[in-house]
């Protein structure tokens, strides 16, 4: 019966303890780095926005179709040397911050994924000399 009516006081306390008190700013930090999942040029991504970004981009590769009357998805032959995430033969999708490409003009920033869907990682003309593509910060 005392171990009974010690295990409620601890408990009683426990729950009576304050919970810590966190810095209104030092919070919006925190929601802000995890809301930019990826970085390109001065654009943050979400992992969200990059998932429907690779998503669209595998289903149109599954079905052989593109995005409207843009080529995209195309095969992307990784000129610049890039160490991706995942091996195989690549393809570019354009990423954006609003929904997911469905044609028209692509923006700077691209998803690339491999032939399985797998993400590769993300680059962008942002940076970049010509035609090129740079690494977009986050992998």
């Amino acid at each position: 019966m005392k171990f009974l009516s010690g295990l409620l006081f601890a408990a009683s306390v426990a729950f009576a303890l304050p919970t810590s008190v966190v810095d209104a700013s030092a919070e919006s930090a925190v929601i802000a780095e995890r809301a930019c999942y990826v970085q390109c040029g001065s654009k943050c991504y979400t992992s969200s926005q990059v998932s429907a970004a690779r998503s669209a981009a595998y289903q149109y590769l599954q079905s052989g179709d593109t995005a409207g009357s843009s080529t995209y998805p195309h095969k992307y032959n990784n000129y610049e040397g890039f160490d991706f995430l995942v091996s195989g033969t690549y393809y570019e999708f354009p990423l954006l911050t609003s929904g997911t490409y469905s044609g028209g003009s692509p923006g700077a920033d691209r998803v690339v994924i491999n032939s399985s869907g797998q993400r590769a990682g993300e680059i962008t003309h942002t940076g970049a000399s010509g035609n090129n593509f740079v690494a977009c910060s986050g992998w």
